[in-house]
């Protein structure tokens, strides 16, 4: 008898396993992720499964396999519907449904509840063969020695497979955290957050900056534009006088009016973390201001500024719009490919400056580009200088290095016809106008493929990117100190920290004193150096680049 209850004992827990996987098996088979998902997935289940093993009330085992089972089906229907797993917005958006809409959602997918039945049923079959453990001290040890397996195999993976290069907690919460079984109370958790951080954002409304001029100009139009670049590195243009290559020839033929900062670093090299960054005060050691602040757009608005985000639909600022609240318009630019043909993309916001210039005569713009993001699609016929590259070599060289290069390069000579052709729109007569430009971080490219974000010790082309300085020739007669002092910084170690207060200062706007800053502008004759900061991906943990 006691044999036979071993076997149930088993088979019921191999039940329970079956659970826990099942969404990653699906997953795995929709996103071709791999057999290596599911051992992972496997491994950090044992911890739950050795955990319910040593329970002895059989209703508790009941509740907490029913309840496990909901999170699968949770999960699972996602899977199918849109090939992710659950996420917070899924959870915003079903707590602001309204009964009507949720009706018309389940009947129009009410096949998901046929695809629930195996696990239901599986559920059942675990919880019918569940026998408590009569030796408890051998189920103790044994399932202690289950627990062990899953930190012994995160220790390996941070310190042999990636070798330090990402931090625990970055390993734990996108490796871990956010794949079933966890995946729904994580998201769960990252919902709460992003809800509270939501109230916070209200509260900005509240917030005035108290910002001011010192100088008004009498030219008929004032127009300042802060771009965003993707995925850039300053290595890479011919700008900076070293690159082999010329892949921005148009902006070299304006450097009578134009600069490229020599060492700009950027504060983080996920575009989630150094785009925030870049349009608010926040800094890598005090993240948390970006919730509680305003954009760069504020101070303009309260100088009696016209305000524009324009981005493009696949990035950050399309969806975080909190970034761009308060503005007079948000423009989101959809990206439309047609037969190898851009109908729509980066393209489009010359023509959107060109009609807001042509419309406003005090303007601030801020936007964002697709850019230069990988695997380097995101230029037009014209401009495939370098060849032959990713894009239209053979299947087996796609992630050849030298490939990936030729691709990113040519997407280089796009955007410098893109910023070029913005600047253009700025040129306008009797127009006091400038325009700054960096990229939200870089990209390491090598052979096998090109990627930035999971690194914790980003190498020096993930941060190293461009800081652009654009003035037209009344800009420069009207702000002639401004000009020198930004040209005498050329070759200052600079950061994300420097833009907010450089942007500002960039249309002569000082701030109220709790938020001023005139140190890190380096349009300013008080301008000074500071430690550099970049915040890696776990959102917390922060590196000394020139440490």
């Amino acid at each position: 008898m006691r044999n036979k209850d071993i076997l149930f004992r088993v088979l019921s827990l191999v039940c329970l396993a079956i659970i826990l996987l099942y969404p990653n098996v699906a997953y795995s088979r929709i996103n071709h992720a791999g057999i290596s998902y599911i051992v992972t997935g496997i491994i950090f289940s044992l911890p739950i499964i050795a955990i319910l093993s040593l329970i002895r009330q059989k209703w508790l085992y009941y509740v907490l396999t029913s309840i496990l089972t909901i999170l699968a089906l949770t999960d699972l229907t996602m899977v199918d519907l849109y090939k992710e797993y659950l996420l917070p917005g899924g959870i915003i958006s079903t707590i602001k449904t309204n009964p009507q809409e949720a009706a018309e959602f389940y009947s129009t997918n009410f096949r998901e509840v046929f695809r629930w039945i195996p696990l239901i049923l599986i559920c059942i079959v675990s919880c019918v063969l569940y026998r408590p453990s009569v030796n408890r001290k051998i189920s103790t040890y044994v399932a202690l020695s289950l627990i062990l397996i899953a930190p012994i195999f995160v220790t390996y993976k941070l310190f042999g497979f990636y070798k330090g290069q990402v931090t625990l907690r970055y390993y734990v919460d996108n490796r871990i955290w956010n794949r079933p079984p966890y995946n729904v109370p994580f998201q769960c958790l990252n919902a709460h957050t992003a809800l509270q951080r939501k109230k916070q954002w209200e509260n900005m409304k509240n917030i005035n900056m108290g910002a001011t001029r010192g100088t008004t100009p009498n030219a008929q139009k004032e127009i300042y534009i802060f771009a965003i670049g993707e995925s850039l590195r300053y290595d890479n243009l011919s700008l900076n006088g070293k690159y082999h290559r010329s892949t921005t020839p148009r902006l070299e033929s304006k450097q009578s009016n134009l600069m490229l900062f020599d060492d700009y670093y950027s504060q983080a090299c996920l575009t989630m973390y150094s785009v925030p960054q870049l349009v608010t005060r926040a800094t890598p050691d005090n993240y948390e201001l970006n919730y509680s602040e305003r954009s760069i757009i504020e101070p303009y608005r309260e100088c009696g500024f016209k305000t524009f985000t324009i981005v493009s639909n696949t990035n950050l600022l399309s969806y975080e719009t909190y970034l761009s609240d308060g503005v007079d318009s948000l423009i989101i630019v959809p990206n439309i490919v047609k037969d190898g043909e851009i109908l729509s993309g980066d393209k489009t916001m010359i023509h959107i400056v060109d009609s807001l210039a042509q419309v406003h005569d005090k303007l601030f713009i801020m936007m964002q580009f697709l850019g230069n993001h990988s695997f380097f699609t995101n230029y037009e016929k014209e401009f495939e200088h370098y060849n032959p590259n990713s894009n239209n070599c053979s299947a087996n060289l796609v992630r050849d290095s030298l490939m990936l290069i030729n691709a990113y390069d040519n997407s280089i000579l796009y955007t410098d016809y893109i910023l070029s052709s913005i600047i253009d729109q700025l040129n306008r007569p009797n127009t006091v106008s400038a325009f700054m430009f960096v990229s939200d971080h870089g990209e390491e490219i090598g052979k096998g493929g090109a990627g930035h974000g999971g690194n914790c010790t980003p190498t020096i082309r993930e941060y190293h990117v461009p800081f652009i300085f654009w003035w037209s020739d009344s800009y420069r007669e009207l702000y002639a100190d401004k000009v020198s002092n930004a040209l005498s910084r050329k070759p200052a170690k600079l950061n994300g920290d420097n833009i907010y207060y450089t942007l500002c200062d960039l249309a002569d706007i000082q701030l109220a004193d709790q938020y001023n800053h005139p140190s890190w502008s380096v349009l300013s004759p008080s301008f000074e150096e500071h430690e550099r900061l970049i915040l890696v991906p776990d959102g917390v943990t922060c590196i000394h680049p020139d440490k």
